[in-house]
């Protein structure tokens, strides 16, 4: 998937936590809209962007918004710098909402089944403060309840669909270098070598994913 970021519209998070997990709160309409975004585009790739707000243990997800101009295959999505720009924009009325990060699907293929996990591509180019949620959809072959996987994705079924829903962050430092830069407009996460003068620290982990949905099965 192709984005051309831009700063958060609130500035980054003073760093996380260390050694404790971070914990992303997902509400009833997020987790619908993700998954009617799925649902729709089924067989390729949904993309869309997560607004909300955070703190060095938590990110609270408010708005998931599918982007409707994206070009989207089945493995990937782009969507184009001038949107971006139209999109940034608009934001800034907005001052109490972050951008946290974006969300995308991955797909069943043919008989191949969709997983979590992200990309080469996904890793080398998220930024270092942001949220990343993964849904894999694959076609149900039986019902499940949703609930709480052991590797803190949430998993569960609905109508013909099993997702599996996955949500990602860098743990970095409280200091951040002022000389790491985001990629410039034009410059999305597929298309660009910025992003790789961070210098973070390590790989993305799994974030704790708190849901209703998941939460009601209980």
């Amino acid at each position: 998937m192709t984005i051309p970021k831009g700063p958060a519209i609130t500035g980054p998070v003073n760093g996380h936590v260390v050694g404790r997990s971070m914990q992303v709160y997902l509400n009833e309409n997020v987790f619908m809209g993700m998954v009617l975004s799925c649902v729709e585009v089924y067989k390729k790739e949904c993309f869309g962007l997560l607004l909300g707000y955070r703190t060095p243990e938590k990110y609270i997800v408010e708005h998931a918004i599918p982007y409707q101009t994206v070009r989207r295959g089945h493995n990937w999505a782009e969507l184009r710098s001038d949107k971006w720009k139209v999109i940034q924009e608009f934001l800034r009325n907005f001052p109490k909402l972050d951008v946290l990060g974006d969300f995308h699907s991955h797909t069943m293929y043919r008989d191949i089944k969709a997983q979590v996990s992200l990309s080469r591509d996904d890793i080398e180019y998220m930024d270092p403060d942001d949220l990343q949620i993964v849904l894999a959809v694959n076609e149900k072959k039986r019902s499940r309840e949703w609930s709480l996987n052991s590797d803190r994705a949430i998993s569960g079924s609905i109508d013909k669909f099993y997702f599996k829903i996955a949500a990602y962050y860098f743990p970095f430092s409280p200091v951040k270098d002022s000389r790491l830069t985001h990629a410039s407009a034009g410059q999305g996460r597929a298309g660009g070598s910025q992003n790789g003068s961070r210098g973070r620290l390590t790989r993305p982990k799994m974030a704790d994913i708190l849901c209703p949905i998941v939460m009601s099965c209980k």
